[in-house]
């Protein structure tokens, strides 16, 4: 499946073996190997045939369908690191609730003097900009 697929590829993009040889850094005998599946090349060599290619590794070994490019999009940029504030919003609440109320009160008076710094300073950010859904639940250890 390589075998084709990279000669497939190699010709979309209108180059020879001699030209990808040496973009690769590596023999024209090399590249005849691979098309004829005498030889697979190993994964640094696959990742460069990726970005060469602009092509995922499972597309270039034959094991998919998906010929999309395998860089991040802005979007996948951005949804990326909604999940990782989310996932770090998740961590601080789990750690705010098993504090004690002392500790509670600490983190809530911290809360509530930044808000004011920050409304003096006109840097809060828009309440508009979050949504937010919480759901508390306290499981009952048998």
């Amino acid at each position: 499946m390589f075998a084709e697929r990279l000669k497939e590829i190699r010709a979309e993009k209108g180059m020879t073996q001699v030209q990808l040889a040496e973009a690769m850094g590596v023999s024209k005998g090399t590249i005849a190997m691979w098309e004829t599946g005498k030889r697979e090349p190993n994964f640094e060599t696959l990742n460069n045939l990726s970005e060469i290619f602009d092509k995922r590794m499972d597309y270039i070994l034959g094991y998919s369908k998906d010929a999309s490019s395998p860089k991040m999009t802005e979007e996948d940029v951005e949804q990326l690191g909604r999940w990782e504030s989310e996932a770090q919003f998740h961590e601080a609440m789990l750690a705010y609730l098993r504090l004690d109320e002392f500790g509670k009160a600490a983190v809530e008076g911290l809360i509530k003097a930044e808000m004011l710094r920050c409304r003096e300073q006109n840097s809060l950010l828009p309440e508009q900009d979050f949504a937010l859904r919480i759901r508390l639940r306290k499981e009952e250890v048998e």
